[in-house]
């Protein structure tokens, strides 16, 4: 019985070091100064990658729980956005990626206006992660980008 309980204290231990924006799923990044909704899923991709996230990203903060597709790897992705989503909307006049730090629950987002420079968006700012989808997916209030 001894055994069992120091088996168990040891699992729950090592249970609660491990991350929960590392573990896969769906996933919902809610900035808590912006109104931008990102929604992600993180997937077993194989390969040296190992785990791509895919999602969604309400840049502009319509609230229709749709977004701007964006990929990349575990607390670090990105994308140049459209608008309107997927309808062969206009790009944005800039890419951007987040990184994301789950010690801290801060992140930066950073952006390029031309493919040889770079600006912070934002750095340093909180957000909340929550199992599950968005929902909505953005929320009413100033985007992250100014947008």
């Amino acid at each position: 019985m001894k055994k069992f309980a120091i088996c168990f204290v040891a699992l729950a231990v090592v249970a609660l070091l491990v991350p929960s924006a590392q573990a896969a799923g769906r996933h919902c990044y809610v900035l808590t100064n912006f109104c931008d909704g990102i929604q992600t899923q993180q997937i077993h991709v194989g390969g040296i990658t190992g785990q791509e996230v895919v999602g969604l990203w309400d840049y502009v903060c319509i609230k229709n729980n749709d977004g701007a597709l964006f990929t990349g790897a575990p607390n670090k992705f990105g994308t140049q956005p459209t608008y309107p989503f997927h309808s062969g909307g206009v790009p944005a006049g800039f890419a951007a990626n987040f990184t994301f730090k789950p010690s801290t629950h801060t992140f930066d987002l950073y952006y390029t206006l031309d493919g040889m420079t770079t600006g912070a968006f934002q750095t340093n700012q909180a957000y909340t992660l929550v199992n599950g989808n968005c929902n909505p997916l953005a929320r009413t209030g100033r985007s992250a980008t100014g947008q």
